[in-house]
C-alpha cells in the first residue's frame, strides 16, 4: 500500500488449501524506512467455513516475537444458531506474565434478535463469577451488513433507582457494491436524549480486473465550511504466489546433479560478482571483497508446520586453502522481502580438514511455506567454502520439552562413589511455549538400559537433587531427560569423576609486575587434596582478580598474562584468586597477597591523615581473623586522644572492636626511595601506662610487591612510663636504593584491650626525620567539631600563641597557657613558643 510515491505498509495473505484466508501479516516501515513485521491476525473456521476463531498480534521488536493485541476482542470464540447466526462470543485476553493467551474467559457475549437487528449483552468475569458488563446493538441491512453500532454502559441510575443500560456512542455505515465503506459516521450520546456527531468519513475506491481495491481516497466532512475536505489516497498493489511454488518436506536437494539451483535464489552481498554456484559437483561461495553485508543462497519455499520442529543438516567444507570460513543459516518468509524470521542453529566456522556437518533445528511461527537462507560471512576475505547435499526434515514434535538445565554434579569430598546430582525441570518446550510441569525426568548413568533415578512430576523450573550411592571409580557421565506432553526431551549430559581427590591449593603462586602495568601470574600444579590420589586428567584455572574481573578462564596453563590493569590514575591494588577444578569438581581456592601495580611514589612522604582522610593509597590486609580492625578518623579512643599534629586525622587499629587474635596489615602503595641518601622511616604512636596488654604493633617493610619482613619487635601501646605521642625512628640503610618499597603496620589484638593509635608517617632523609622529636609530647594542639582550634600548653605555661592561614597571614595571635578559638573552616598552621602544627577546621 503506498501513501503518495512512499510505501505505507504491506499485508500478507495466507491461504488454507480450501481457499479460506487463514492468516495476515502487515509489515510496517520502521525508523530506518525498512518494512518490518506490525501486526499478524489468525483466522479459524469450523466444517461449515464459518469463522470461529480470530486471533490478533503485535510485533515486540526487542524479543523479537509475536505478543497477543491488547484491544477489545483481540481473542475471541464464536459459536453459531441454527439458523447460522452468531449465537455467543468469548473474548480473551493477553496475559504478559506467561506470554500467552489466558485460559478463562474475561467476557462472554450473547446475542438475540428481532428482525433486522441483533442485541449482544456481555457479561464480565470477576469475582470468580460473571457480572453484566455492557450492551452492543446492531442493525443491519437486506445483505447483512451493518449499518448501525450502538454501544452501552450499564450503570446505576438514581433516577431509576436500579441499573439501566446507557447509550454512549453510536456509528453509522453505508457502503458500496463490492461491500467496501463509502461513509462512516460516529456519534455521542449527550445523556439528554441528543446525539452530537463526532467523526464523519467518506471514502472513494478504483478497483482492478480482480476487483481488488486500486485507490482508496479518503474525505472529512468540516462543519464549519459545511464541505467534504479531501485527506489521503492510497494506491494498492497486489501480488499472487501460485501454490506450485512450494514443496512438501522431506526436502534433499544433491549440489552435483545438474539443476539443483531450479527454485532458489541468491544475493551477492559484497557486490563482487561471485556468489553461490555450482562448482566441481558442490555447491560453492568464496569472497574477494570484505563486507558486512553475507552472500545468501535462499532454498525453494518448504511447506512447514509449527506442529513440528525441522532440521536442516548439510556437510561444509573449505574449498581452497584459506584458515576457515563462516556460515549462518536463517529462516525466512516466502514474500518478495523473503523477510528474516530468526536464526537456525548459531554461527558455525568451518576449519581445514574433512569437513563439519553443519546442523540446526528450527520451528516455524506458524503454517506455511519458508524459505531457508545460506548465509557466507564476506568478512573473511578469500575464504572458499564447498557444500555437498542439503537436507531439510520434519524432526519431533515442537511440543517437545527442553532438556533440564541448571544441571551440576559434585563427586563427595572424601572420595566415596557417590555423587550428587541437582538438575532443573525445563520451562519451554522446543517451540518457545511454556510448560507448567514435566511428567517426570529420568536419569541414567553410563549408557545404562534403564534410569537409575525417575522423578515424579516436577514443577517447571524447580530443582531436583538426587544422591547416586552407587557411582562408579573414576569417570561417570550422567544422561537426564525431561518428560512432557507425551514426548521425551534431548538429554542434558555431564560429567564427573567419582572416587578420585579434587586438587588442593595451587603451589609457589608468583605476581611479576610488568613496565606496563600487566602481571604474570605463574604457579606450579597442584596436589590432590590431603595428598589424596587425583585422576589422571587436566586441570583447569580460572584466575580472578580483585573477586570481580576474570583474567582466565578455564585454562589448562599453568602462567597467564593480566594485561588489564588501569594504572591511570595511580597505582591501582590488586589480588589474584586461582579456582582449580578437574573431573572431581572444584578444589580449594588459592589466594595471592596483596599487590599495588603502577608507578611509586617518589621520596619524601609524609601522610598524617589530615582531617580523617588520607594523602597516599593505603588498604588493609587480613593475616588472622575476619575482622579489618584498621580505620582512618578524626580522633582515638581507648585511650582517648587527639592527633599528633593537630591536622584532624590519625589511623587507628581497634583491638577492642575485634576479635582475639585478629592481625592485620595497613599497608602502603609502593615508594621510590632511592633518590634519599640516609633513608630512615619516622611515625607516632599513642602510649598508655597501667598494666601492660598484649595488643601490639609490628613494622615491616616490602621489596618490589615481595613478602614483608619485620623491621621491629612488637612494639606494646600499654604498660609505658608516661602516656601520650611517642615518635619511633627506623634507620632504611638496609633498603637504600629501593624503588619499590612498601611500608606495613601489623596490629595484632590479643586481648582487646588497647586500640593501637598511628599518625605523622614519614619517609625522609634521617636528619629531617629526627627533626622536632623534642616536640611531640609538648604542646596539646586540636580542632574540635564545633569549629575551633584548641591549644594546651606544656603544664599551662604562658606562650606566645600565633595562628596562620596556608598564605602565610597570621590570622590570630595572643600570649597564654590554654585557648579556645572560633574560626573558619580549612587547614591552619598553629606555632607555639616556635613549635608548629597543622590543623584542619571543618
Amino acid at each position: 500500500m503506498y501513501a503518495g510515491d512512499e510505501v505505507s505498509s504491506k499485508t500478507i495473505y495466507i491461504y488454507n488449501s480450501d481457499g479460506s484466508l487463514k492468516q495476515t501479516e502487515t509489515l510496517m516501515p520502521d525508523n530506518n524506512g525498512e518494512l518490518a513485521n506490525n501486526s499478524q491476525e489468525v483466522y479459524g473456521y469450523d466444517s461449515e467455513g464459518r469463522i470461529t476463531d480470530y486471533e490478533s498480534y503485535v510485533w515486540h521488536a526487542s524479543s523479537m516475537t509475536w505478543r497477543g493485541n491488547t484491544k477489545d476482542g483481540a481473542k475471541t470464540h464464536t459459536t453459531y444458531d441454527t439458523e447460522g447466526r452468531v449465537a455467543e462470543v468469548d473474548y480473551y485476553k493477553w496475559d504478559s506474565s506467561i506470554e500467552k493467551w489466558g485460559e478463562h474467559v474475561y467476557m462472554h457475549g450473547v446475542y438475540t434478535y428481532k428482525d433486522n437487528t441483533a442485541t449482544e449483552d456481555r457479561e464480565k468475569w470477576l469475582n470468580n463469577q460473571f457480572s453484566v458488563a455492557d450492551r452492543r446493538c446492531y442493525v443491519y441491512d437486506d445483505q447483512g451488513r451493518t449499518i448501525n453500532l450502538v454501544r452501552y454502559n450499564y450503570k446505576f441510575s438514581f433516577e431509576a433507582g436500579d441499573y439501566i443500560y446507557e447509550a454512549t456512542d453510536s456509528i453509522c455505515y453505508s457502503y458500496d457494491d463490492h461491500n467496501n465503506i463509502t461513509e462512516q459516521s460516529s456519534f455521542m450520546n449527550l445523556g439528554d436524549g441528543t446525539w452530537m456527531l463526532g467523526e464523519k468519513m467518506k471514502y472513494e475506491y478504483t478497483y482492478d480486473e480482480y476487483d481488488n481495491i486500486a485507490t482508496q481516497t479518503s474525505y472529512r466532512w468540516e462543519d464549519w465550511t459545511s464541505s467534504w475536505m479531501s485527506g489521503s489516497t492510497l494506491t494498492y498493489e497486489n501480488h499472487y504466489l501460485a501454490d506450485t511454488d512450494t514443496y512438501d518436506l522431506p526436502y534433499t536437494c544433491d549440489y552435483s546433479q545438474e539443476g539443483a539451483l531450479e527454485g532458489t535464489s541468491t544475493v551477492d552481498g559484497n557486490a563482487d560478482g561471485n556468489t553461490w554456484s555450482l562448482e566441481n559437483g558442490a555447491l560453492v561461495c568464496t569472497s574477494t571483497v570484505a563486507s558486512e553485508a553475507p552472500d545468501i543462497l535462499y532454498t525453494p519455499a518448504l511447506n512447514m508446520s509449527s506442529a513440528t520442529e525441522v532440521k536442516v543438516a548439510f556437510n561444509a567444507r573449505l574449498a581452497n586453502d584459506c584458515d576457515s570460513a563462516q556460515i549462518q543459516m536463517i529462516l525466512c518468509s516466502n514474500d518478495e522481502d523473503l523477510t528474516p524470521q530468526g536464526a537456525i542453529g548459531n554461527i558455525r566456522t568451518i576449519r581445514p580438514g574433512e569437513g563439519s556437518e553443519i546442523v540446526g533445528y528450527v520451528v516455524a511461527p506458524q503454517d506455511g511455506a519458508f524459505r531457508i537462507g545460506i548465509c557466507f560471512n564476506n568478512n573473511l576475505q578469500g575464504a572458499k567454502v564447498a557444500i555437498d547435499t542439503l537436507s531439510v526434515y520434519n524432526y519431533r514434535p515442537s511440543n517437545t520439552p527442553m532438556e533440564p538445565y541448571g544441571v551440576s554434579a559434585i563427586a563427595a569430598n572424601d572420595q566415596s562413589l557417590q555423587v550428587q546430582l541437582d538438575f532443573y525441570a525445563p520451562v519451554y518446550t522446543i517451540a518457545g511455549e511454556p510448560l507448567g510441569s514435566v511428567d517426570k525426568m529420568e536419569v541414567y548413568r553410563n549408557g545404562s538400559e534403564e534410569p537409575v533415578y525417575t522423578t515424579g512430576a516436577v514443577g517447571s523450573s524447580l530443582v531436583t537433587r538426587w544422591i547416586d550411592t552407587n557411582a562408579v571409580k573414576g569417570e561417570n557421565t550422567y544422561k537426564i531427560y525431561a518428560y512432557a506432553n507425551g514426548q521425551k526431551s534431548d538429554p542434558a549430559t555431564i560429567l564427573v569423576v567419582a572416587g578420585y581427590a579434587r586438587p588442593a591449593e595451587v603451589k609457589n603462586l608468583s605476581i611479576v609486575e610488568q613496565a606496563d602495568c600487566s602481571c604474570i601470574i605463574s604457579w606450579d600444579k597442584p596436589e590432590g587434596i590431603d595428598g589424596g590420589e587425583m585422576y589422571d586428567c587436566p586441570i583447569y584455572y580460572t584466575v580472578i582478580r580483585n573477586n570481580e574481573t576474570i583474567v582466565a578462564d578455564a585454562v589448562t596453563e599453568t602462567s597467564v598474562v593480566d594485561n588489564t590493569i588501569s594504572c591511570e590514575y595511580g597505582q591501582t591494588p590488586v589480588f589474584y584468586v586461582i579456582l582449580s577444578s578437574n573431573l572431581s569438581g572444584e578444589g580449594h581456592r588459592t589466594y595471592s597477597d596483596l599487590y599495588f601495580v603502577g608507578v611509586p611514589y617518589n621520596a619524601p612522604m609524609v601522610e598524617s591523615f589530615v582531617g580523617g582522610n588520607m594523602s597516599y593509597l593505603w588498604l588493609t590486609d587480613k593475616i588472622e581473623g575476619l575482622d579489618s580492625g584498621w580505620g582512618i578518623g578524626n580522633q582515638a579512643y581507648s585511650p582517648d586522644a587527639q592527633p599528633q599534629d593537630g591536622d584532624g586525622g590519625l589511623a587507628s587499629f581497634m583491638a577492642t572492636n575485634v576479635s582475639e587474635g585478629t592481625k592485620t596489615r595497613l599497608t602502603s602503595a609502593k615508594i621510590n626511595i632511592s633518590n634519599l641518601t640516609e633513608p630512615a622511616l619516622g611515625f607516632y604512636v599513642y602510649q598508655t601506662t597501667g598494666e601492660k596488654s598484649g595488643d601490639n604493633l609490628v613494622v615491616e617493610l616490602s621489596r618490589n610487591n615481595g613478602t614483608f619482613e619485620a623491621v621491629t619487635e612488637p612494639i606494646y601501646i600499654s604498660g609505658n612510663e608516661t602516656e601520650g605521642w611517642v615518635k619511633k625512628i627506623i634507620p632504611l640503610d638496609a633498603y637504600k636504593g629501593e624503588t619499590a618499597l612498601r611500608l606495613s603496620f601489623v596490629g595484632e589484638a590479643v586481648d582487646g584491650t588497647t586500640n593501637i593509635n598511628l599518625d605523622h608517617i614519614m619517609i625522609q632523609e634521617r636528619s629531617v626525620v629526627g627533626v622536632a622529636e623534642h616536640t611531640a609530647d609538648k604542646h596539646l594542639v586540636y580542632a574540635t567539631a564545633d569549629g575551633q582550634i584548641v591549644v594546651k600548653t606544656q603544664a599551662g605555661d604562658e606562650c606566645p600563641i600565633d595562628i596562620y592561614n596556608l598564605s602565610g597571614q597570621k590570622v590570630y595571635a595572643t600570649q597564654g597557657g590554654e585557648v579556645v578559638v572560633d574560626i573558619e573552616p580549612g587547614i591552619y598552621v598553629v606555632d607555639v613558643d616556635g613549635a608548629r602544627y597543622k590543623v584542619a577546621v571543618r
